[in-house]
């Protein structure tokens, strides 16, 4: 995800997209289930070197990757997830979210190597064989070594495929089904990543058969920081529509921008029945009910208490797919 400006960065994700939780109820099993046997070694059939094309490029490994830096909280859980945490030996922008419950205890156990960027020195100490990047943005030569670079000393970029050219606007809910064949195939364990997959496949397949025939909710998705309203597109729209719903603000962003702000008076005008607001960072329900009675009183969606909460970083690999249930829950109770 690229570098958003000052202030605006923590109403935009604390991004993303993106903290992310978990996958909640279903089939798939608890936090880092697999064991470390499978993670270890290749199931019968599997053989390197492996390729696996990703935002363009291709990535080669001659084995399993032994040592793993994860960019992104939500893609630290997916790892978790696979039974990949004895692999994780860093993480940076721990700031994007705060780990699910399922993953939270998980995650305070791996190595910080920032809130945001890490430094080049940190991240090098890691010496790691895969980084799973939320953006290539970073990767500039002067705050960390290009992704050729990387790859001359044997460290492969990875990054999520809904964020191949640092364009928020394009991710999906379902770009995590590309990132998991992916790593499925990197890390010789396509038996678990299909497991993972078929949950996803069932949880939204239940979301599709509760929301069949309904007409969508119009909703508008918003976000507040200091005082000033916000309004998403992008992978959000994506959730609402998943959800049963329909972002009033869809397409009407600048060129580009999955974020922008959004006057108080547009917002009163249009007057929505339903409002989708993202949480950002350590940010209450409480705290932004009251932001909405005080600013927007009149608004449908706040008189009639139609406010509806995800946290912000709902929104890549496992948490988007727990973003899409919790809405359509809330919207077709």
């Amino acid at each position: 995800m690229k570098k958003l400006g000052a202030g605006v960065a923590v109403a935009a994700l604390l991004v993303v997209t993106a903290g992310l939780t978990g996958c909640g109820s279903g089939s798939t099993t608890g936090a880092g289930s697999a064991s470390a046997a499978d993670a270890r070694s290749a199931p019968a059939g599997t053989r390197y070197p492996v390729e696996v094309a990703n935002c363009g490029r291709t990535l080669h490994f001659d084995e399993a990757p032994a040592r793993v830096v994860s960019g992104w909280t939500t893609s630290t859980e997916l790892l978790i997830e696979l039974g990949l945490t004895d692999r994780i030996v860093g993480q940076y922008n721990t700031s994007s979210g705060t780990p699910a419950a399922k993953y939270a205890s998980v995650e305070a156990k791996l190595p910080a190597l920032g809130t945001g960027a890490p430094t080049r020195e940190a991240l090098l100490a890691a010496r790691p064989d895969l980084i799973w990047a939320d953006g290539s943005y970073l990767f500039d030569g002067r705050q960390l070594p290009t992704i050729a670079e990387l790859a001359a000393q044997g460290t492969q970029v990875m990054i999520l495929s809904g964020f191949c050219t640092d364009d928020a606007t394009k991710a999906t809910v379902r770009d995590v089904d590309t990132d998991l064949t992916a790593l499925g195939m990197i890390f010789g364990i396509p038996g678990r990543a299909r497991q993972v997959q078929a949950d996803i496949n069932e949880r939204l397949r239940q979301v599709a058969t509760k929301i069949q025939g309904r007409d969508p909710v119009p909703v508008a998705v918003v976000a507040t920081y200091q005082g000033t309203v916000y309004t998403y597109d992008g992978v959000y729209t994506d959730i609402a529509r998943l959800a049963g719903a329909r972002n009033i603000y869809a397409g009407t962003l600048p060129k580009g921008k999955y974020f922008s702000e959004l006057s108080v008076e547009d917002l009163i005008s249009k007057n929505p029945g339903t409002l989708v607001y993202l949480l950002s960072g350590s940010e209450t329900e409480a705290e932004a009910r009251k932001f909405l009675t005080s600013r927007l009183p009149t608004v449908a969606a706040v008189r009639n208490n139609r406010v509806f909460f995800l946290p912000q970083s709902d929104s890549a690999n496992l948490a988007g797919v727990e973003g899409v249930t919790k809405l359509a829950a809330a919207l077709h109770a």
